[in-house]
């Protein structure tokens, strides 16, 4: 068993980042105080969504979309690219202190990485999400994904080492999460850490720090590319997610150096499935009434 670094949840990076931060929000924004006065809970939101993504490999996602629909009541197309541009600054700020625990398998990203990005420019570019489309995946997706953590909560693993038999397959499963998370921005982190949980056994925090690291990636190439050759990202929104997401991110990979959170992750997944039954209602609702 290789050893674990313990790592502390501050580092002077967080004060810079957050300074930078300020510095764009009020330089950025025509009335930043009022709209400070009116966006400041998604601070909070923020942090919630990072926690969980970085704990489970879920991804933000899976609280960001559902709050921006129905309490914001922003579009589906636009609440995914919030949550892209979110999750390309939470998953990182987790996937740092991962890292740093040690715990990612680096050997595996040559296996994960190449069909990741291929399925990410194949839901981007040639099947290019849709309002439509994001409701009807979603749901399904993270009822999905709150099945999964339910299935692997109590699977420790028992291998530091994926076999060689296990190439093949990671690269599908990748290539799958790629086009899964660039429509429903959830997807890629809890497909391959479950994969590599229920399949072959390996170590549960390796699988997550896996699934963290590659969602990570992700969300970086999919923020680029939306900000790039789309825009229509909502920045008076983004904002206070991204500040909740960098203090939130490394909370899932500091916590889980004493505690299994076994208790945390089954809300979380009550969350995920609650999440995909509403969306997945909703959706159905205005299908029947098209």
């Amino acid at each position: 068993m290789r050893p674990i670094n313990k790592f502390s949840y501050f580092t002077p990076w967080l004060l810079v980042f957050t300074l930078l931060w300020l510095v764009i929000f009020c330089t950025g924004f025509s009335n930043p105080q009022e709209l400070a006065a009116k966006n400041w809970p998604l601070i909070l939101i923020g942090v919630l969504g990072a926690f969980i993504g970085n704990v489970t490999a879920i991804g933000g996602g899976i609280v960001f979309i559902p709050v921006m629909m129905f309490v914001y009541k922003v579009d589906p197309l636009s609440a995914l690219k919030l949550a892209f541009v979110t999750q390309a600054v939470g998953m990182s700020s987790g996937a740092s202190g991962w890292l740093r625990r040690g715990e990612v398998p680096l050997s595996l990203l040559k296996w994960t990485l190449p069909t990741l990005i291929l399925g990410t420019m194949i839901s981007t570019f040639l099947f290019h999400p849709q309002p439509m489309l994001i409701k009807r995946l979603f749901g399904p997706i993270a009822f999905a994904a709150g099945l999964l953590t339910l299935v692997t909560l109590d699977r420790k693993g028992g291998i530091d080492r994926l076999p060689e038999s296990a190439r093949m397959p990671l690269l599908f499963i990748s290539l799958v999460g790629g086009m899964i998370t660039g429509w429903v921005a959830i997807g890629e982190g809890e497909i391959v850490a479950a994969f590599c949980m229920l399949a072959y056994g390996l170590n549960a925090n390796q699988s997550i720090g896996l699934g963290v690291v590659l969602l990570s990636i992700n969300s970086l190439l999919l923020a680029v590319i939306h900000i790039v050759f789309y825009g229509g990202i909502p920045w008076e929104l983004a904002a206070f997610t991204i500040l909740g997401v960098l203090w939130g991110g490394r909370l899932g990979p500091y916590l889980s150096q004493w505690a299994s959170l076994r208790t945390t992750k089954k809300v979380f997944a009550v969350i995920a499935l609650l999440d995909g039954l509403v969306v997945s209602l909703q959706a159905a609702y205005v299908i029947f009434l098209n």
